[in-house]
């Protein structure tokens, strides 16, 4: 069955929101995924934020709304690299924690401030060994082994959406048992 000929269930004529992506598209991705690229540092994240933005408008946006498609096509993928680039930071501090002050040694750090950051590395530790196998295998995937979201999904056999809402799922629970410690990752320098 071609899908191009189905609606969109809100009224729009069939194939109007596909030819509106495909326009975008031909347009300006070359553009949008340079300024990504530079934005992001990975042509990898870049182009899978083309595609979220481009789902996002899909599902969105009916052709007729839109007045000025460029600026909308670049506001909603800064939005998804924005949101890309909050997650990688909050995921940094919940892997490393402490962690990142052995990289850059501190001679001077007070020994309080050791005990600290070796309290919080355990703490962290056991956190991510708490977690839920199916969240803590997408997490460590992700962040000890380094891999992207489509291979993680490829190789447990899950969509891209599966593997975001585990990932939420065990940031959110790291964050939520850190925070039982008494830990505010986002406060710890």
């Amino acid at each position: 069955m071609d899908t191009g000929d189905m609606g969109s269930g809100d009224g729009s004529p069939p194939g109007r929101r596909e030819e509106l992506v495909e326009r975008l598209c031909r347009a300006h991705e070359a553009q949008l995924l340079l300024y990504l690229t530079r934005m992001l540092g990975r042509p990898d994240v870049a182009r899978e934020v083309v595609q979220d933005t481009y789902e996002r408008i899909h599902k969105l946006f009916k052709p007729e709304d839109v007045m000025f498609p460029r600026a909308m096509l670049f506001k909603i993928a800064t939005n998804f690299a924005l949101m890309r680039l909050r997650r990688a930071r909050l995921e940094s501090t919940l892997i490393t924690g402490s962690a990142g002050m052995e990289r850059v040694p501190d001679e001077a750090a007070p020994p309080d401030k050791r005990a600290m950051a070796d309290e919080i590395n355990e703490r962290l530790v056991q956190t991510i060994q708490e977690l839920h196998p199916s969240l803590r295998t997408v997490f460590v995937m992700a962040h000890v082994q380094g891999k992207p979201r489509r291979d993680i999904a490829e190789q447990l056999g899950i969509s891209l959406k599966r593997v975001d809402k585990r990932m939420t799922k065990a940031l959110r629970a790291c964050r939520e048992r850190m925070e039982s410690f008494g830990i505010d990752l986002l406060r710890v320098d």
